[in-house]
């Protein structure tokens, strides 16, 4: 098992969201020193999510970005306004980040997602599904798609998608646990790799 931490930059600072993309909670100046500190406590990726990016579409954290990706020896992963294949583009031969994390994109423009995967490959592209009351969020969590989990996993790997992550937004920054029984539906239903996101608290979490 890999244990990815997350970096949240929100107004160019780390953050930690608490169900809500707009409800946050400041623990953290500069994201380049918890980026350098997660390599130090030996961890092998860093997922970075841009939530100026995932509320507003622009790339206004792009430099600090960089600079994460440029003092790290490590894959760095990047979700959060990733909407056409300039930005996509531009993240993944400028910034130098690993795989590219798309979430409403997926949901708003599905040729989008098989152009990226087309010229980056698989490994590069990773889908984010949220979850909220059995039905997958956009925009920030705000609009609901009106599509299942499981049925927007199924519509993605039929797309060339090999990697998705999870979360049910209800338990994201609380520490209530996974949403284990919808990460075995999709498991079960698919033969998607699957990172399983929010409300992850402890050792007997990862052991579930």
């Amino acid at each position: 098992m890999l244990v990815i931490p997350v970096i949240d930059i929100k107004d160019g600072k780390c953050v930690r969201k608490i169900q809500d993309l707009n409800n946050t909670e400041f623990y953290s100046e500069s994201p380049i020193i918890m980026a350098k500190l997660f390599r130090k406590e030996n961890f092998k990726c860093i997922h970075i999510t841009d939530l100026d990016g995932a509320l507003h579409g622009d790339m206004k954290n792009f430099d600090m970005i960089k600079e994460i990706t440029e003092s790290v020896d490590i894959p760095v992963q990047l979700g959060g306004g990733i909407r056409d294949m300039d930005i996509a583009r531009k993240i993944i031969k400028e910034l130098g980040v690993y795989r590219i994390v798309i979430g409403t994109a997926a949901l708003t423009n599905p040729d989008f997602i098989v152009s990226a995967i087309t010229e980056f490959s698989p490994s590069k592209v990773v889908i984010c599904i949220d979850e909220k009351l059995n039905n997958v969020v956009m925009d920030g969590w705000i609009n609901y798609a009106d599509i299942t989990p499981l049925d927007f996993a199924k519509k993605m790997e039929a797309s060339g998608v090999t990697r998705i992550i999870y979360q049910d937004v209800t338990r994201v920054g609380n520490l209530s646990g996974p949403h284990i029984e919808r990460l075995l539906e999709i498991a079960n239903n698919t033969n998607l790799k699957i990172t399983s996101a929010g409300g992850i608290s402890n050792y007997l979490d990862l052991k579930k």
